[in-house]
């Protein structure tokens, strides 16, 4: 399992205990900018004192692993304040969100610099630290920092065909669909999944976010894949390059991933579909050309 690390810095004025649940109104993370792309479309990033603008931070965005139950991160707060006060121990909330409050959520035991949450849930998290400062009496700081984390869904696609013009789904090998008359294979829905994530923030649907495609088609049920295009849609005709053309049946993937953030090893951020028409899978057929009859003779009568 890989852990990320983020320094937060904390300006803070050592004050007075701040309780439980405190209340403050919503800041971030705000709307996304759509398509959403890189990170800044997110709002994912530190904030001071809950006031714009977002510091990005490149590290917050995070794939979603079903073995692992969600990424771990790693998040440090600063040792000072920037204006000379060493802190001797940090209070750490979970921010959760309820119609535009937000409330302040103590963690509690963890006192200590560095906080490690893990199996995080799909979806956007908000983290804050105050410093707190024992010199005498406890003074805990006004001042805070908050980290906006997101943790990107997992993608249910469902994807669907359109016959164009005289395109049919049977032909023979050497007349493929030509000209208008098309297969086109295009994206039906992309439903975002956020099981689990209780924060109440807002989350971008499938639709908003940015992928990268590649379409397929195969002849053993999706075991061996043929690619073809690497658009959103797909179209099926004579000058569409790797289409089916050996008689056979054939059916039609597409696989997505995030243009966000690198997939790197991990398989399991690909996500396919298969074509489908009301739930049944789509199938081409190609038709072997028959050869010419052979002609023999039979009873003669003279």
């Amino acid at each position: 399992m890989t852990t990320k690390k983020i320094i937060l810095s904390v300006f803070v004025l050592a004050i007075m205990l701040l309780g439980l649940n405190k209340m403050t109104a919503q800041v971030a993370p705000g709307a996304p900018t759509t398509p959403i792309n890189t990170v800044d479309d997110l709002d994912v990033g530190t904030i001071t004192n809950n006031t714009l603008p977002v510091t990005t931070a490149a590290n917050g965005v995070m794939f979603y692993n079903p073995a692992t139950n969600g990424p771990t991160i790693e998040l440090t707060a600063s040792i000072a304040d920037g204006d000379g006060n060493n802190f001797d121990s940090y209070v750490w909330y979970n921010i959760t969100n309820a119609s535009g409050t937000e409330t302040e959520n103590l963690i509690g035991g963890q006192t200590t610099q560095t906080y490690t949450p893990s199996s995080l849930a799909r979806g956007y998290h908000k983290f804050r630290v105050y410093g707190v400062i024992t010199d005498g009496t406890t003074c805990q700081s006004d001042e805070y920092e908050d980290i906006i984390l997101f943790v990107l869904p997992t993608i249910d696609v469902e994807a669907e065909h359109t016959l164009n013009g005289s395109a049919s789904l049977d032909y023979c090998e050497d007349n493929v669909p030509t000209g208008a008359d098309t297969i086109e294979l295009s994206i039906a829905s992309l439903t975002a999944d956020y099981t689990g994530n209780t924060n109440g923030y807002t989350h971008p649907v499938g639709s908003d976010f940015e992928f990268a495609y590649q379409w397929y088609y195969s002849d053993d049920g999706g075991v061996t894949k043929s690619p073809m295009g690497t658009g959103s849609t797909q179209t099926v005709n004579d000058a569409t390059t790797g289409i089916p053309t050996t008689p056979g049946t054939y059916t039609f993937y597409v696989d997505l991933e995030y243009t966000i953030k690198a997939k790197g090893v991990r398989d399991y951020v690909t996500y396919q579909g298969e074509v489908e028409s009301a739930g049944t899978t789509v199938e081409v057929n190609v038709i072997a050309v028959p050869g010419a009859p052979a002609i023999t003779i039979g009873t003669v009568t003279d």
